[in-house]
């Protein structure tokens, strides 16, 4: 895999090969992909714990809780306190949600098998034991589950065909329900997508939000998260016009992806098609405010979270055009900072917006405050380094078969 990568970086040609500036690059191809990845998991955990503090008030509200507009995780005795209500009651500082469980899950499924096969239905089944007993291998509760992700996994029959399920109650609910939960985990399949071309990347994104979320503006939007995630990677995206071409592919491939579905299941062509238009507004917005992030009756919409991810890294690549490492150094919290004070569901649009900066960024270019304060943040780097080691971007030797934390069960044989 290591060789497919450093090809798809443009650096394995073969006049090259035999010269010593070609290690050399070599070695900085992988440092920089080691960075990009680590930086994606470690970053949409950052934003996700941050965006706890102000997740479903208004902006007004956010701005009356904390109006230094600054937010400490590290040292812990001087973490910022959360504002004082029940939802905010059961966590701590620097502790992430169950937008991180979910992309977590996802991993685990992946490194389970050494990444030898990406199966929708394992990550089904593991949905299945996180929504009864949490997570598993930090023995942490299910807080925060989603009430459409509730709904369609403790259905009787959900492990069946949990597609199935979650068709029936997109059914059951007139087709309008959109809401993010499956955008906000999928940044794991971008990573492990990193040697897989951009149809097959589409395909794998659509395939695993199909399990919770089957409406074409929850595949379309994990078609394009995984896809970006994949490209900020492989340094394929680095300008505006790189994201814009990229949202074009994936609308082409979505109505080829209708296209199939219909021919396979034809009972299905009174569903609601993608509104391109839609999908296009909420992808280029000139501002946060035109998302209207804190709309009390949509705040969950799948499109509010693309639409401030994509802005972020919009806002990322603008910020650091000079290309000075300082401008690279400090975009990362004044940017997420400003995300999770306009309010809404701040934890899931700055978990889907982390993982994006964290991939264009590196993790090196993480605030040290937030990393450090990141509670479970050692776990985190360790999956994150076995899946680097995996995927032959960081020296060492990690079997994910073989670590018994990937398992269903979490290691602990209990369920």
């Amino acid at each position: 895999m290591e060789e497919n990568l450093l090809k798809q970086l443009g650096c394995a040609d073969s006049m090259y090969s035999s010269c010593l500036c070609f290690d050399a690059f070599n070695r900085l191809a992988r440092a920089g992909l080691h960075d990009s990845i680590v930086g994606c998991l470690v970053g949409s955990a950052l934003g996700d714990a941050v965006g706890l503090y102000t997740e479903f008030l208004s902006g007004d509200m956010s701005a009356a809780a904390y109006p230094a507009r600054k937010f400490v995780l590290s040292p812990q005795s001087q973490a910022t306190p959360f504002r004082r209500d029940s939802h905010r009651g059961p966590h701590r500082p620097g502790e992430w949600t169950d937008d991180t469980d979910h992309a977590m899950l996802l991993l685990l499924s992946f490194l389970h098998t050494d990444l030898k096969t990406l199966d929708p239905t394992d990550f089904a089944a593991r949905l299945h034991v996180w929504v009864q007993f949490g997570f598993l291998p930090l023995d942490t509760l299910p807080l925060g589950l989603g009430r459409a992700v509730g709904a369609i996994v403790r259905t009787k029959t959900y492990l069946d065909d949990p597609e199935a399920a979650a068709r029936r109650h997109w059914t059951n609910c007139k087709y309008n329900v959109a809401p993010n939960g499956s955008l906000m985990r999928t940044h794991p399949l971008g990573l492990v997508c990193l040697d897989r071309n951009l149809d097959e990347t589409f395909d794998l994104g659509a395939a695993f939000s199909v399990v919770t979320h089957v409406d074409p503006r929850c595949v379309a939007s994990c078609a394009i998260g995984t896809a970006l995630v994949r490209g900020l990677v492989l340094r394929e995206i680095h300008t505006e016009a790189d994201i814009d071409s990229m949202i074009g592919a994936a609308i082409h491939w979505y109505a080829k992806y209708r296209v199939r579905a219909l021919q396979e299941h034809p009972e299905r062509r009174d569903e609601p098609d993608l509104d391109v238009s839609e999908l296009r507004r909420h992808a280029k917005v000139e501002s946060l405010d035109d998302l209207e992030l804190d709309d009390s009756g949509k705040i969950g919409y799948v499109y509010k979270t693309l639409g401030a991810g994509v802005h972020l890294l919009r806002l990322a690549m603008r910020d650091t055009a000079t290309g000075m490492l300082t401008s690279r150094a400090l975009a990362f919290e004044p940017l997420i900072t400003d995300l999770i004070m306009r309010g809404g569901d701040a934890d899931t649009n700055a978990c889907f917006a982390g993982a994006l900066l964290g991939a264009y960024l590196g993790y090196a270019n993480l605030p040290l405050n937030w990393r450090n304060g990141l509670r479970h943040g050692e776990w985190l780097l360790g999956k994150a380094e076995g899946l680097s080691q995996m995927l032959g971007v960081a020296d060492g030797e990690y079997v994910g078969s073989a670590d018994r934390e990937t398992a269903r069960d979490g290691g602990r044989a209990s369920c």
